[in-house]
């Protein structure tokens, strides 16, 4: 038979016990019945009639006092707006998933805490990935978040839970070896986009954004998408910047000349582009770069090269408020940082210097 529409099981596992199937009118309705062990219940004409006799003393949900409308209304507010293109894009992904699995339950049933349990229940589909875990209740609590706060809901009822990936890179950065594997496997453009990286301290995103008219003498000087309310984003150029932005902008001339393209149509107006001298998208290159670097076997990742760009800044004389200002860091961050690598590999530097001078 099929599900009559709205009808809910929930399959509960309790350690120790019994699998137990709880069986609701809807989502966020009533009981109308409980098994113990087994598979799930039959839909059979018996619940049915239960979920019908329960529906009929339920007053219609307007598609506007429902998950699905306010997803609607949250995509058309001005705060959805101001969001960055690429976190648009990555809660539209989950929008979907949640319209799929929760779009016809009132909002009522998000004001009662025990909904948790079936959010977590569908969240953990995604278990043996626990970053897409986590990117499934951030999009969801957004969501929730933005319902409160417009006065839709009393309150945001995944707030608080726990992430399944814990891991902490704040410390974490590219040493010598992972870009010399790195450069033995990937294309000109994309190790251009990882050196550009390690040296401003770029987010992806904005990496693949930054125009060449923000370049300037001595720094660049750029509203970045994650500085909202904050004062423009000023990168120092240190010369090897300054070398690798030349480099860049070199391989575009030969490239388009190479191309025999029109030598009077100018270069892109992004730093770096792809192959075919066309501005990147931040998936594109993530995807690229992901490519390489599972040829080259190392085990850093894209992000971490903001701690690298932090050590740099570091032997170039910055302070950790300095460099803390420029990453939207926290100081603590940046300390660990200088004490893991900067200060370490100063001592040992300094070490082999009066060795070398007591050998004389």
């Amino acid at each position: 038979m099929k599900m009559p529409a709205g009808l809910h099981i929930v399959t509960k596992r309790p350690k120790g016990k019994p699998v137990v199937h709880y069986v609701y009118a809807w989502r966020g309705g009533p009981q109308i019945a409980r098994k113990e062990g087994g598979t799930k219940p039959a839909v059979t004409a018996e619940l049915a009639d239960l979920a019908a006799a329960a529906r009929a003393g339920k007053p219609e949900v307007a598609f506007a006092d429902t998950i699905a409308g306010l997803i609607d209304r949250y995509t058309a507010s001005p705060e959805w707006k101001s969001l960055s293109q690429s976190t648009r894009t990555d809660y539209a992904t989950w929008h979907k998933r949640i319209d799929t699995e929760f779009g016809t339950a009132p909002l009522r049933a998000f004001a009662d805490r025990r909904i948790r349990a079936d959010v977590l229940e569908w969240r953990d589909r995604w278990a043996s990935q626990p970053r897409s875990a986590d990117a499934a209740i951030t999009a969801f609590s957004a969501l929730l978040s933005w319902g409160f706060d417009r006065g839709y809901l009393p309150a945001n009822v995944l707030l608080g839970t726990n992430r399944l990936y814990e891991a902490d890179r704040s410390d974490v950065i590219w040493e010598p070896h992972h870009f010399a594997a790195f450069r033995a496997k990937a294309t000109p453009e994309v190790i251009e986009a990882v050196e550009l990286a390690a040296a401003t301290g770029l987010r992806r995103g904005d990496l693949v954004k930054l125009p060449w008219a923000a370049v300037g003498e001595h720094a660049i000087v750029w509203k970045t998408s994650k500085s909202r309310g904050r004062t423009l984003v000023t990168i120092p150029l240190m010369p090897e910047t300054k070398a690798l932005l030349a480099r860049i902008k070199a391989r575009q001339e030969a490239a388009m000349l190479a191309r025999r393209q029109d030598k009077r149509k100018p270069l892109p107006e992004t730093v770096l582009a792809s192959s075919y001298l066309r501005p990147w998208t931040a998936t594109g290159l993530g995807s690229r770069f992901h490519d390489f670097k599972l040829e080259s076997g190392i085990d850093v990742h894209l992000h971490d090269l903001r701690g690298t760009f932090a050590t740099r800044c570091m032997i170039a004389g910055l302070t950790d408020q300095e460099i803390a200002d420029i990453l939207g860091w926290d100081t603590k961050d940046v300390a660990a940082i200088r004490s893991k690598y900067v200060d370490q590999a100063r001592v040992v530097i300094a070490i082999g210097e009066r060795i070398a001078r007591a050998s004389v």
